[in-house]
């Protein structure tokens, strides 16, 4: 067995390393707070944006829903009438035209 001294040596190395020890856990829960901070201002921002994107995205998507059906009206437009009365097409008689031998 050590004698007084080394065992007192020895407590005071112990000591000293339980206080580096301490110190590098406040080191490290100081860096911990700080990159917790860091994460909840992003956070914050990122639901900020999130909450400006989305109403946006949503009106571009409703500008582009109505443009395409604007598109898909225009290319509705029909030369043919909508609706008509057989009465009104039995006067018009259509021209007969004879096939010509090369097209038999």
């Amino acid at each position: 067995m050590g004698t007084l001294r080394d065992l007192q040596y020895a407590l005071q190395e112990k000591i000293e390393e339980l206080r580096q020890r301490d110190a590098l856990i406040d080191e490290l829960e100081l860096e911990l707070d700080q990159k917790d901070e860091l994460i909840q201002r992003l956070q914050n921002e990122l639901d900020k944006y999130r909450s400006i994107i989305k109403p946006a995205t949503q009106q571009v998507h409703k500008q582009t829903e109505l443009q395409e059906q604007q598109r898909t009206k225009r290319q509705a437009i029909s030369a043919e009438p909508t609706a008509f009365d057989i009465q009104d097409l039995s006067h018009v008689t259509l021209p007969f035209y004879a096939k010509s031998p090369q097209s038999h």
